[in-house]
């Protein structure tokens, strides 16, 4: 029987360095990868405050012209496309994107606006 629920990641023990979790984190990650494509973290430590400013920020982002993203759309001989994208037009999937990297990576772009994005 093929289980219908979101595969879920208890990211728990990687804030209490519990080897054994974490090994079990990973092996429910690659399951999920491979069978499904994608999961559910729980247990992350990210407040629920940071992920509704996120989200509201974002959708601020994404409600602006295209003039005003494309000023931080990767350059042609940017090492990594770090910044706003979209699909190709023939694409099916037609998806607009802000790729970032970690924190402090010296690939990020970041947005003017909104100015709390940051």
């Amino acid at each position: 029987m093929v289980e219908t629920t979101i595969p879920t990641v208890d990211l728990s023990p990687f804030l209490k360095q519990n080897e054994d979790g974490k090994k079990k984190a990973m092996e429910t990650i690659t399951k999920a990868c491979s069978e499904y494509g994608f999961f559910q973290i729980v247990n992350h430590g990210v407040s629920l405050d940071l992920m509704k400013q996120a989200i509201e920020l974002s959708k601020t982002f994404f409600d602006y012209s295209d003039e005003e993203k494309n000023k931080i759309s990767p350059s042609s001989n940017a090492p990594l496309p770090a910044g706003y994208s979209r699909q190709p037009l023939h694409s099916p999937d037609k998806n607009e994107y802000l790729l970032v990297f970690p924190p402090g990576s010296n690939f990020n772009v970041y947005p003017q606006n909104p100015p709390k994005f940051r």
